[in-house]
């Protein structure tokens, strides 16, 4: 009777159990009135409604002389923290806008604060008429070339390896002392091109002889800016992509001019300084 008892309870609590498993609330009815039109408007109201969600509304733009103010106040001497500040507040103004996430912002917004690193660095370019021009015989052409190989070997601290080598090991080391050697290197690139625009010159080979001094003193004004590779690592690393880019364009320039001395005819001995012109023709 306890066993049969117990099997009896047994199969109450299961049918209960399944009972409360398998029970479905009633599904709520949906009052609809007999009259289907009798909110014909039903679309525009839950448009309205959806209009006043605070999900819908975009945010308040900030003013216009605000975010101005704000971008004076991050203005400084040093280029890297002032395009960081100016980008932090550009992008923190977009996305009070909903803008602040999407790709096309965020690269024009750096576009910008590349373009605030002035590649021209002011350097008054010379003009044909800042040179001293002679006339194109054999024997010009001749003198013009022996004349520029020797300033080039009066200046054998003038080169790119040095002035990489300075700027490595300073960025090896950490150390900014290793960077001074930019200010006599720089200098030796001043003196370079102030006999270089001395020199007289023959009318043909003028246009490249001032583009040779042109980047030579656009190259001499990147030293400062170099200088400062540690600490404003911007500025640095535009005035080295600056030099680098003037110095691959001289030696096409030098290139073209022994290109013209060979195509005159004008051929350097080894004992000449100009022989130098010859490694350079194509």
């Amino acid at each position: 009777m306890v066993i049969a008892g117990a099997l009896a309870l047994s199969a109450g609590l299961v049918y209960v159990a399944d009972r409360f498993v398998n029970y479905e609330a009633p599904s709520p009815t949906v009052a609809v009135g007999s009259n289907t039109g009798a909110n014909p408007n039903w679309a525009k109201a839950l448009e309205e409604i959806q209009a006043q969600s605070p999900l819908n509304r975009l945010p308040q733009a900030p003013s216009s002389g605000s975010v101005s103010g704000l971008l004076d106040a991050a203005t400084s001497d040093n280029v890297t923290d002032t395009v960081a500040r100016t980008l932090f507040i550009q992008i923190s103004s977009a996305k009070a806008q909903g803008m602040g996430s999407d790709i096309p912002t965020q690269d024009a917004l750096i576009a910008e604060a590349a373009a605030k690193i002035d590649q021209q660095r002011g350097t008054p370019l010379y003009a044909q008429a800042d040179l001293t021009l002679t006339t194109d015989t054999k024997e010009a052409m001749r003198a013009y070339g022996n004349a520029v190989m020797s300033i080039l070997l009066r200046h054998p601290q003038a080169n790119v390896n040095q002035t990489l080598l300075a700027i490595a090991s300073a960025a090896d080391t950490n150390d900014s002392s290793k960077l001074k050697a930019l200010v006599s290197i720089g200098a030796e690139y001043k003196a370079l091109n102030a006999e270089l625009i001395l020199l007289p010159v023959p009318s043909t080979l003028a246009p490249l002889h001032l583009s040779v001094i042109n980047n030579l003193a656009r190259m001499t004004q990147t030293f400062p800016d170099m200088q400062v590779m540690l600490t404003d690592p911007l500025r640095g690393l535009g005035g080295l992509q600056l030099y680098r880019t003037l110095g691959d364009e001289s030696l096409r320039v030098f290139t073209s001019i022994a290109t013209t001395l060979s195509k005159n005819g004008i051929l350097f001995s080894k004992d000449e300084p100009g022989a130098t012109w010859n490694t350079l023709v194509p």
